[in-house]
C-alpha cells in the first residue's frame, strides 16, 4: 500500500509543471544579471572616457592658443578646468584627477612613460610647464575611476586596487603668441 501511493506521487511530481518557470528563472538570473552589470559597466566606462577626452581637448585648446598662459593660469587651473569639464555629465572627485603637461623640443622628443608601474599609479612626475608660442607640448589627463560593479574589478581594473586608470593625451604645436 505504501508502495502504490508512493509510486503514484512521484508520477504526479513528475507530471507536475508548477514551478517550472521559477526554476527555468533561476538558471537564467545569474547569466542575465551579469550581461546586464557588465554592458552597465561599459556604457560608464566609455560615458567617462569620453567625457575625459572631450575636457581634455577644451582645455588643451586655452593652452594652443595662448589663452591660458596670457591669464596666468597654473596647474591647479588647468586641472579645476578639466575637472569641471569632466563632471559635466559625471559625479567625479577632482582628487581623483591628474595631470601632466610638458613641454618638448620636438615632435620626435616626445616621451610617454607608463605611470603604472608594477600595477601602482605612479603620480610623482607629473606637472605643469607653462609653454610659449611655437612650443611643442603633450597635455595629459588622468583619472582614477573606480570600478562601479564588484565582480567586474579584475577585468576592468588596471591597478592594484581595482580602479582603472582613464587617460586622455593630446600632444600639439603652440600657435605663435
Amino acid at each position: 500500500m505504501r508502495l502504490a501511493l508512493l509510486e503514484r506521487m512521484l508520477r504526479r511530481f513528475k507530471r507536475s509543471k508548477d514551478g517550472s518557470t521559477a526554476i527555468e528563472f533561476g538558471l537564467v538570473a545569474l547569466p542575465f544579471f551579469m550581461l546586464t552589470f557588465g554592458v552597465a559597466e561599459v556604457a560608464m566606462l566609455g560615458l567617462a572616457q569620453t567625457s575625459l577626452d572631450f575636457a581634455v581637448s577644451n582645455v588643451a585648446r586655452t593652452i594652443r592658443t595662448g589663452e591660458a598662459q596670457t591669464a596666468g593660469a597654473t596647474g591647479v587651473d588647468i586641472q579645476e578646468d578639466i575637472c569641471e569639464g569632466f563632471g559635466s555629465l559625471l559625479a567625479v572627485d577632482c582628487v581623483n584627477l591628474f595631470i601632466d603637461v610638458d613641454v618638448y623640443p620636438s615632435f620626435a622628443a616626445v616621451d610617454n612613460p607608463n605611470p603604472i608601474v608594477d600595477d601602482e599609479f605612479q603620480v610623482g612626475n607629473f606637472g605643469y610647464d607653462p609653454s610659449v608660442g611655437s612650443d611643442i607640448v603633450v597635455v595629459r589627463a588622468y583619472y582614477r575611476w573606480q570600478v562601479l560593479t564588484p565582480l567586474f574589478e579584475r577585468i576592468f581594473a588596471n591597478v592594484s586596487n581595482g580602479d582603472r586608470i582613464l587617460v586622455s593625451t593630446m600632444m600639439f604645436r603652440n600657435e605663435p603668441f
